[in-house]
């Protein structure tokens, strides 16, 4: 998937972990540990969405990476 339509989604993805955590009434300890559990999880959905496209065998990379 491009990192631009993936840009998109891990938007929606934290607007989604702070309204969710805006109606929590639970310790602010308690919200920290669970939005940085979640922006992790996010963020690693992102970084996986990217593909990587190279020309070239795997000692001689040549081209632009996508």
């Amino acid at each position: 998937m491009s990192l631009d339509i993936a840009e998109e989604l891990f938007i929606e993805e934290l607007v989604e972990i702070w309204e969710t955590e805006a109606e929590e009434t639970e310790s602010a300890e308690d919200s920290r540990q669970r939005i940085a559990q979640k922006m992790a999880s996010a963020i690693k959905k992102f970084i996986k969405a990217g593909v990587v496209t190279t020309i070239g065998s795997a000692t001689t990379q040549t081209g632009k990476m996508t």
